[in-house]
C-alpha cells in the first residue's frame, strides 16, 4: 500500500466527523482511529457514534430553536460522499437552503457507482456534516433539516 494513499486516509479522518475507519487492499488491513484525550471523555466532546435508529434529531437548547422539529438525513449506504453533482461544479445545497421532498441534495459513490441522496421531506437545510470526498459509513448523518411546517 503506497503510504501516501495511507496520509490521504489519515487526513479524512481527520476532517470528518467520523471516529474510525478501517480499509482493506492488497491483503493488507489498515484501521485509523481518531485519539480521544482524557479532558474530551469527561465533556462528552468525542465524536460518538451515530446510531441508525434514530432519524431525529435533539431540538437546540435555546427557547427559540426547541420549537423547531429537526430532521436528520442518513447515508443510506457507506462510500464516498460528494456534496456537488459533478467535478467542477457547485454544491447541490448549502446550509440555509430551503429544499422540498425528493430534492436531489448530494451524491455517495460506493464500488464506483453514484447514487443520488435526496431530501426525504421538506425542510430548511440548518447543518452539512460532511465535505467533499469525506468517506462516510452508513447510518451517518449527511444533513439535518428543520422541517418544514
Amino acid at each position: 500500500m503506497d503510504l501516501n494513499f495511507v496520509q490521504e486516509l489519515i487526513d479524512v479522518v481527520s476532517r470528518s466527523p467520523i471516529g474510525e475507519l478501517q480499509i482493506e487492499r492488497d491483503g493488507l488491513r489498515i484501521r485509523i482511529a481518531k485519539q480521544v484525550s482524557s479532558s474530551e471523555l469527561q465533556t462528552g466532546s468525542s465524536p460518538q457514534p451515530v446510531s441508525a435508529s434514530s432519524a431525529t434529531v435533539p431540538a437546540a437548547s435555546s427557547p427559540t430553536d426547541a420549537t423547531i422539529p429537526r430532521h436528520s438525513i442518513r447515508a443510506p449506504l457507506t462510500g464516498v460522499f460528494y456534496r456537488s453533482a459533478g467535478e467542477g461544479e457547485p454544491p447541490l445545497v448549502s446550509v440555509g437552503d430551503v429544499v422540498e421532498e425528493g430534492r436531489k441534495i448530494g451524491v455517495l459513490e460506493a464500488m464506483k457507482t453514484f447514487n443520488v441522496v435526496e431530501s426525504d421531506r421538506a425542510g430548511r437545510i440548518v447543518e452539512i456534516a460532511f465535505g467533499d470526498h469525506a468517506a462516510v459509513q452508513s447510518g451517518d448523518v449527511l444533513f439535518v433539516l428543520e422541517e418544514a411546517g
